[in-house]
């Protein structure tokens, strides 16, 4: 939706990628983020128009100028109720950020935004950018998105490391994996980062641990696989027996044949057909 950002500036457009990041972490950061990007985006109109900005200058400051007033109105042909909104977000933010106000919701996500896009779309209208259309669904839809991803992330990873701890605790693991295992962040040690870092360290911790099952996994396999080619030669022999008591049953009922020669017989054929075939 804000894609187009890009291409009115770089700076503008990692503001605004981190503004989404605090959306998707329902943090109290939007405010600050907005304010930045807003303040970096008023900048980049006013270089346009080659206007003197001096770093010093709030974006409160630089909404009252008369010049950049009249850049917004007169050239852009931004409405006016969109450019007092501006001032009066810029407001608010600065007085949230004084009064610590409680966390921000969607529908505040929705109303600064769908100014914004307004503002930007404007200019990027007059610079001949394309753009699409506004959505407040989605922003609906990836409002605290962090934190849902979290919990299911965090009951992934302790699922997976509690099929695990027995193999830990029987020392079943190669030396590699347990350190990877024992390695891994504490729920303390989680709780310090951001929602965002902490859903990237589970989704590493997640994937190392499946590493881990499998590696195991193939271990149980091939000890498997060994204990039945140390099996083979009974294995082969019961058959053998089998065959040969088996075809000669009938005279073992009577009470009459020689077991030994049947056996004899029947490894004796069995061999022939491996030499055969």
């Amino acid at each position: 939706m804000f894609e187009f950002l890009r291409e009115i500036d770089s700076r503008v457009y990692e503001r605004y990628l981190t503004l989404e990041r605090n959306i998707k972490a329902a943090s109290n950061s939007f405010y600050d983020s907005y304010l930045d990007l807003q303040e970096q985006f008023v900048r980049v109109v006013a270089a346009d128009f080659d206007m003197n900005i001096d770093s010093r200058e709030t974006c409160g400051v630089m909404l009252h100028r008369m010049d950049i007033v009249g850049a917004f109105k007169d050239s852009l042909r931004l409405d006016d109720f969109t450019f007092n909104k501006m001032l009066d977000y810029t407001s608010k933010v600065n007085a949230h950020k004084h009064k610590g106000e409680k966390q921000v919701v969607i529908d505040t996500i929705v109303s600064y935004t769908r100014i914004l896009f307004n503002a930007a779309t404007a200019f990027a209208r007059y610079k001949g950018i394309t753009f699409g259309e506004f959505s407040a669904q989605y922003y609906i839809d990836i409002y605290d998105v962090y934190t849902k991803e979290n919990a299911a992330l965090r009951e992934e990873q302790a699922s997976l490391r509690d099929e695990l701890k027995e193999l830990v605790e029987q020392h079943r693991l190669s030396e590699q994996d347990n350190a990877a295992y024992q390695s891994m962040l504490t729920q303390r040690e989680l709780d310090n980062l951001s929602l965002e870092e902490q859903n990237h360290t589970l989704q590493m911790q997640i994937s190392k641990l499946k590493d881990i099952k499998l590696a195991s996994l193939e271990d149980k396999l091939n000890r498997t696989i060994d204990l039945l080619l140390e099996l083979k030669p009974a294995i082969i022999e019961n058959r053998v027996i089998v065959r040969a008591v088996g075809s000669e049953v009938g005279r073992m009922i009577c009470g009459s044949g020689d077991v030994d020669k049947w056996i004899e017989r029947e490894i004796a054929k069995q061999n022939k057909d491996e030499t055969n075939g």
